[in-house]
């Protein structure tokens, strides 16, 4: 998703940089962060110790509460139609879900993500 937005983006000529180097940089954070829980969630973190499994639910509260925020924007302003709407609704429905699993799933002690 955030591959295809950059991609799209650097093909914008309308869109100006300072919005650019603000999609760049989320962007950029995000994919970094969802290799780290890909890691988490594969099991292959184990071997990095319960700090990685902390680092995940940090990560997760933090991605549930950017969608929660920037969901509540794209809904409400005006200059988006209904499709729009419609779709970045649903994906930021279901990285909040996601995110909050994250976050409990890393944050229990006898998760069995940790164990």
């Amino acid at each position: 998703m955030w591959v295809s937005r950059i991609r799209n983006l650097i093909n914008d000529p309308e869109v100006e940089l300072s919005e650019k180097i603000w999609v760049f940089v989320v962007a950029g954070i995000f994919l970094l962060l969802v290799l780290v829980a890909l890691i988490f969630l594969t099991g292959f973190w184990k071997k990095y110790g319960p700090a990685t499994a902390r680092f995940a639910a940090i990560f997760g509260l933090g991605t549930s509460i950017f969608w929660l925020i920037r969901g509540a924007g794209i809904l409400f302003e005006g200059e988006h139609d209904l499709g729009f709407k419609f779709i970045h609704s649903g994906l930021a429905l279901v990285s909040i879900f996601l995110g909050t699993f994250l976050y409990m799933a890393g944050d229990r002690p006898k998760s069995k993500f940790l164990n």
